[in-house]
């Protein structure tokens, strides 16, 4: 099986630790001392960040380790660089060295297109002498990853038509679970113009991750199709090198932020990722450029990260940097990730468009602990407005596309993006193709 298929328990890593701690302390310094080119003060903030990150790797991994065998055997990372770079290295390495054991067989799983495909898991096995080696072979991927050239954006729109099909998702760059359904059923769509992924592939975006979980597994669809993948956290964590490469080898796409238009909208795809979470002030003046030109076209943002949150982080710096287009009420809706949960927003009582987070495309996300959750059938709860985010309704079911525990973490799906004259439809599907809600935009 391809790295796309494999995922690193922190329970292995914390048993490879645990049975030699001297030893890797020592390899983890030597790391240091080569990747800092002999400079103590980089040295010293490298190890600093070592720490950090294997504390948020076993903070992030302590829900899993709760679930006992079943939980070791599902993907998971947190939202550190370092510890991200790590998961890469120890994936690679291992399953290049052939120290990898099936953890759930492989499957065949059928959806109503037709269409089936093959799905197993394995799990990465090291001892505290592998990851020594390891680190030595590999510093700078893990301390100090070459950090690709940003790309300005074209000055103006590529054209879509007016009855144009949008398939959107997010966070889906696993190659396990719902992602290669969502897939499929992209694939088996009578019509789509547009197939748009909001970003995040895992653990750090590294070369072989672009090639196995994002591009490996991209929609195919027939010629014409224009294909297109926002820049997201997890593939900067590596430097966005193999990110940016594949915008141009694979995507055929002119930058990492770019928009689209017909007569009727303007969709405007940012890249939040390249500054964490951030929009710098060159690529706000190219927005306001778009949006200036695009007369009286109705606006639709498209980023990984979100501008507020009922259940995660807020955006302060996006909601900032996009205060002149959110205080003139000039966005109609806003689509994004990094959230691995589907929630729909009403209308922001202050900007007034329609916020959106697709984050569940593909990462498994532990279902919320919200009254009436954790039921067997899908289900939309409802989220009471709140000072930080509007009211809202949140996708609850179990996910069937996590075998070993569909009820502990929340579905995965898409959206289908409709575009008719002045109006757009929005239809959100699970990874069977069933539509859970149709609802105009």
């Amino acid at each position: 099986m391809p790295i796309g298929q494999t995922v690193v328990p922190y329970a292995t890593f914390q048993e490879a630790f645990q049975s030699n701690p001297a030893q890797m302390n020592d390899a983890v310094q030597a790391a240091a001392t080569q990747a800092a080119g002999g400079d103590p003060d980089q040295k010293q903030c490298m190890i600093a960040a070592w720490h950090n990150a294997i504390g948020v790797l076993s903070q992030d991994a302590k829900p899993v380790l709760k679930r006992g065998d079943q939980g070791n055997a599902i993907l998971h990372t947190p939202q550190n660089g370092l510890a991200s770079r790590l998961q890469t290295l120890l994936a690679k390495q291992a399953t290049a060295a052939g120290q990898a054991q099936t953890i759930q067989q492989p499957q065949t799983i059928a959806i109503p297109t037709g269409d089936s495909f093959t799905l197993g898991v394995l799990s990465v096995r090291f001892d505290s002498d592998d990851i020594a080696g390891w680190l030595q072979m590999a510093p700078e991927l893990i301390f100090k990853p070459p950090r690709a050239d940003w790309i300005d954006p074209p000055p103006v729109p590529q054209s879509i038509p007016d009855n144009a099909r949008i398939a959107v998702f997010a966070d889906w760059g696993t190659g396990l679970y719902g992602a290669p359904a969502v897939s499929k059923c992209i694939e088996g769509l009578d019509r789509c113009d547009v197939v748009l992924h909001l970003g995040d592939t895992y653990y750090s975006g590294e070369s072989d991750e672009i090639r196995d979980r994002l591009v490996g597994n991209w929609p195919g669809r027939p010629a014409g199709t224009i294909n297109r993948a926002l820049n997201g956290n997890h593939e900067m964590y590596s430097g966005g090198k193999a990110y940016f490469q594949a915008l141009s080898s694979f995507f055929q796409q002119p930058a990492s932020c770019f928009a689209l238009q017909n007569a009727g909208w303007i969709l405007v795809c940012l890249d939040t990722a390249y500054q964490d979470f951030n929009l710098d002030g060159k690529q706000v003046e190219w927005l306001k450029s778009i949006v200036n030109a695009a007369g009286n076209r109705k606006l639709i943002l498209f980023s990984h990260h979100q501008p507020f949150s009922q259940l995660d982080d807020q955006g302060p710096n996006l909601q900032i940097a996009l205060a002149d287009l959110l205080n003139t009420q000039r966005i109609h809706a806003w689509f994004w990730g990094h959230e691995h949960r589907l929630v729909l927003y009403d209308p922001h009582p202050i900007w007034g468009f329609k916020g959106r987070c697709i984050g569940h495309g593909g990462f498994p996300g532990f279902r919320d602990d919200l009254p009436d959750a954790h039921g067997n059938l899908y289900q939309w709860l409802i989220l009471p407005a709140q000072p930080q985010a509007p009211k809202a309704q949140l996708l609850d079911g179990p996910n069937f596309w996590v075998p070993q525990e569909p009820e502990g973490f929340s579905p995965h799906g898409y959206v289908v993006l409709d575009f008719d004259g002045d109006t757009v439809w929005e239809t959100y599907r699970v990874p069977n193709n069933i539509g859970l809600l149709k609802a105009q935009l």
